[in-house]
């Protein structure tokens, strides 16, 4: 498939989200079961937003692969592979629409899409160039289980770090890039295709939501980026030798990491791993070191405040995304920068939430921290008005 067939679907893609977007925004008040409000520990703005971000990145998606598919004029298993993606999806829009969930049923959900990209797709771990899990992966039922976890796991690694206006959109931007590039170096199609769509319309989505929080990116949004992610990880590393197994890991360190860490986490304090907390870095970021001048500010200072914290933790990614696109063929190198962004996480953590963030880190917005403004007060008046921000 040519570059310039892909370029046409990836600016098919961007539009497609971004209008989709817009169009939920301003329609929100005719759908207000999709409004999330802000109960919950986890929570971090402080009016109801639009949480179904993920049906304008999903349309974007399938708009993207539309147009690559009528201007090359054949069928490929791109649909296979959608198809495998869209239980994780329409569980997460449930979610988003109906504002609960049971943690066993989305657990079952992306497992099952996960359970149909390795039985559709062929899309299996085999190795990880660990050479104690390689000799069990040899063993099929071991690398089937292994596989399911994987790919279900990074569909909730996303979700998990979806707290603050941008932040896993652009891991998910950086991730499918990251893809797309080292595909077109090995000269794989298929991945680097479907990695620039879905590029495209996180991109298009991004737009929207960011900086202003207009719509959030939902559990939806989180499950088809995270799904497709791991999917075209695992077969742009099996497809193609030359690409460690290492690659995809480092790329997607951060929701990686913050989900295991989390667990642990929450194990060790006597609680669910499936229960919600403020303790996640981007919560610890938002509290600790963006800080007021005093007061709590009004609800648009929050979004500035949200957005700010959201611009410091980009650069985890960002660090990861340089390093495994320098070392995509270096095993060794690939798993000494996992180790590092592992120990550079757990002292960035462990300042945080010991209050030692250096004050030359510390950003301090200044904003009159009195009453609501006058437009969080139209909406206490008003509950069908929309209120664009995080």
């Amino acid at each position: 498939m040519s570059a310039a067939i892909t370029g046409a679907a990836c600016a098919v893609a961007s539009l497609m989200a971004a209008g989709c977007a817009l169009a939920l925004v301003r329609s929100a008040p005719r759908h207000r079961l999709s409004l999330d409000d802000a109960a919950g520990p986890q929570k971090l703005h402080r009016t109801p937003t639009p949480r179904i971000g993920g049906v304008a990145v999903a349309l974007g998606v399938l708009a993207g692969v539309c147009t690559e598919q009528a201007l090359a004029g054949a069928v490929s298993t791109a649909w296979i592979f959608l198809a495998c993606v869209m239980p994780g999806l329409i569980w997460g829009l449930i979610e988003d629409f109906s504002k609960r969930g049971a943690v066993l049923v989305r657990l079952v959900l992306t497992g099952i899409s996960a359970m149909l990209g390795f039985v559709l797709l062929d899309a299996r771990i085999t190795e990880v160039g660990l050479p104690l899990v390689d000799s069990l992966l040899a063993v099929p039922a071991f690398s089937f289980a292994f596989t399911v976890l994987a790919v279900a796991g990074a569909g909730h690694a996303m979700n998990i770090i979806d707290g603050l206006n941008g932040l896993a959109g652009m891991n998910a931007l950086l991730a499918s890039a990251g893809l797309a590039v080292v595909a077109w170096i090995v000269g794989d199609t298929f991945v680097f295709s479907l990695a620039c769509v879905l590029a495209a319309s996180v991109a298009g989505f991004l737009l929207i939501n960011y900086p202003g929080g207009r719509i959030f990116l939902g559990d939806g949004g989180a499950y088809l980026a995270g799904l497709m992610l791991a999917e075209l990880s695992i077969l742009l590393v099996q497809r193609n030798s030359e690409v460690s197994p290492w690659f995809p890991p480092l790329l997607l360190a951060y929701p990686v990491w913050e989900t295991i860490f989390s667990i642990y986490r929450r194990r060790i304090h006597g609680s669910s791993p499936g229960h919600a907390d403020a303790l996640h870095l981007h919560s610890l970021v938002y509290r600790r070191v963006v800080r007021w001048n005093g007061g709590t500010g009004s609800a648009s200072d929050c979004v500035t405040r949200n957005s700010l914290a959201s611009l410091v933790l980009w650069g985890l990614p960002l660090l990861c995304w340089i390093f495994a696109i320098a070392l995509w063929n270096f095993t060794a190198a690939l798993q000494a920068a996992a180790l590092g962004f592992v120990i550079l996480y757990g002292l960035l953590y462990r300042q945080i939430v010991r209050f030692g963030v250096p004050a030359w880190l510390v950003i301090r917005l200044d904003v009159q921290a009195a009453a609501a403004s006058d437009y969080v007060r139209a909406i206490v008046a008003d509950p069908d008005t929309v209120v664009e921000g995080r």
